[in-house]
């Protein structure tokens, strides 16, 4: 294994070097070229087969008979040219009506060119990233004062963003995805959040954008640009120890740590877990230091705030819940899988770039390896469904030091994915006490695990969905719904502007109020 880390030391930079820039001057040549009829409807069949072929819940929301009447009908109305960025808007709301929020499709966007990075000069990214927003009865608002500019104020009206409209954007963009089931708090959350990215697809890297903002009913137009890049290191970051980083995970885009404790009061009394993300940090070692410390200064309540969370690892969910059950539990059942082999993978299918591909080659008897392992452990159950030996689905012992006290968890619409795969454990065995918005996800199952992606032929568009079926243990109706908050509070505009977070006033209230 050593020397095979060592060869790809060596080659992979030049690899890189040789294919990096005629990668994108040919990319960037023919992303805009328009695709004939026969390529598109050819990416339509494709893509449907390969859902029918290995999604393993694709009639859970929606009929076979609808859903083929959709593809059908798409492929009826192709009847001119188009470039694969048209076809992205007509194809992916017939993917998002599965109603699988992880089945999704992607569209290309054009590399940077040399010029093009050399302008932008924080994190390649555009001065739209550095904003928090907020939407607000169909209106786009600053949640927080940004460093870009100190004369905008929290509550501040984006108008428009380099002459486009955000409403424009939220109306563009929210049909080409879509939340688990049939729930409605995902869509407007989401696209907040991602807000940038969108505004990138539409106007491309940008060092620089002009906004026409709003505050007090008087309009006027400012430039963000992006500072200079500093050689040192930035003050937020140079506070933070490798260690930290490493355990806790840390976000370079907004500089906050992923996985974070603190406590409320002086005598330690109220614990807040703030997990931004099941993905990044040392989730094991994290976990185990902080229910260590709730436990020696005797705390009686814990906040678990995963609002924002779109999900990560659900061996990362598994590893808390241990900390939060009072019993043994089994987190996840069995995942479904559509067949023995659908798990195995090509070795060289999906392959996006040099470094994947001298992966890959370096690495094919391991991939095969573990796609055999997959092959051998996958059974068909008597439900007559293939059913995948998972770890995480297997019995657990709660921790020794698990946490005893009251138990709260703020959720949003962009609790997603292993944040609702957690909110539903705790909600099935009555362990917590539920504040905010519905989940984003579903409450009695996702679609995800492997992740593979496949590059439609015609368009290069890429179709990205789960291949494994994780249940909860709970049942819970109806189903096609999120994980229902006990307490329903949305922020408004007005809490943003006095800084007030009225889920977790709410919480801190009723903890009192039960003091």
């Amino acid at each position: 294994m050593r020397f095979k880390a060592a060869i790809a030391f060596l080659i992979l930079p030049t690899v890189l070097l040789f294919c990096s820039c005629e990668t994108v001057k040919h990319f960037n040549a023919h992303i805009n070229d328009s695709r004939n009829v026969e390529s598109l409807r050819a990416d339509v069949d494709f893509a449907h087969k390969k859902l029918v072929k290995l999604h393993p819940s694709l009639y859970r929301y929606i009929s076979k008979q609808d859903l083929d009447y959709k593809f059908d009908s798409l492929k009826a109305a192709l009847k001119a040219p188009m470039t694969s960025r048209e076809f992205f808007f007509v194809l992916s709301p017939v993917i998002a009506s599965v109603r699988q929020g992880h089945a999704r499709l992607f569209q290309i966007q054009r590399e940077p060119n040399k010029v093009e990075t050399r302008k932008v000069r924080i994190n390649g990214t555009s001065p739209v990233t550095k904003l928090q927003l907020g939407w607000f009865d169909n209106k786009l608002y600053l949640t927080e004062r940004t460093p870009l500019d100190s004369t905008l104020d929290v509550g501040t009206e984006i108008v428009s963003i380099d002459s486009i409209r955000p409403q424009d954007i939220f109306r563009k963009y929210r049909p080409t995805f879509s939340s688990d089931g049939f729930n409605t708090t995902f869509h407007d959350r989401y696209i907040q959040k991602r807000f940038a990215q969108y505004q990138y697809f539409e106007t491309g890297l940008r060092d620089s954008v002009l906004c026409q903002v709003k505050s007090k009913d008087a309009e006027r137009e400012v430039w963000l640009r992006q500072p200079r890049l500093e050689k040192k290191k930035s003050a937020d970051s140079s506070q933070i120890s490798k260690k930290v980083k490493r355990i806790q995970g840390f976000d370079n885009q907004t500089r906050n740590l992923s996985k974070s404790l603190h406590f409320t009061d002086s005598d330690s009394t109220i614990a807040v877990l703030t997990i931004r993300d099941f993905t990044k940090g040392n989730c094991r070692a994290f976990y185990k230091e902080s229910f260590r410390i709730i436990d020696s200064v005797h705390s009686k309540a814990l906040i678990i705030d995963i609002r924002n969370n779109t999900g990560g690892n659900i061996h990362d969910i598994r590893t808390l819940y241990s900390y939060l059950a009072q019993n043994k539990f089994k987190l996840v059942t069995s995942p479904i899988v559509t067949s023995k082999t659908s798990l195995w993978r090509n070795p060289f299918s999906n392959i996006t770039s040099p470094l994947q591909l001298a992966f890959r080659i370096l690495f094919i008897p391991d991939i095969i390896l573990f796609d055999a392992i997959d092959l051998l452990i996958t059974n068909k159950a008597k439900d007559g469904k293939y059913h995948l030996l998972y770890p995480a689905s297997w019995e657990m012992e709660p921790k020794s030091n698990s946490f005893k006290g009251k138990v709260y968890v703020l959720i949003n619409g962009c609790s997603f994915s292993a944040s609702s795969v957690l909110s539903a454990n705790l909600k099935g065995s009555n362990r917590a006490t539920f504040v905010g918005e519905e989940t984003g996800g579903s409450s009695n199952s996702c679609v995800a695990g492997s992740m593979p992606s496949f590059k439609l032929p015609g368009s290069k568009l890429r179709l990205a969905f789960g291949l494994l079926e994780i249940g909860t243990p709970y049942v819970f109706t109806p189903d096609g719904r999120g994980i229902l908050p006990d307490v329903e509070i949305k922020p408004t505009l007005t809490d943003r502007i006095k800084g007030v977070d009225p889920e977790m006033k709410w919480v801190l209230l009723d903890i009192s109020g039960a003091k």
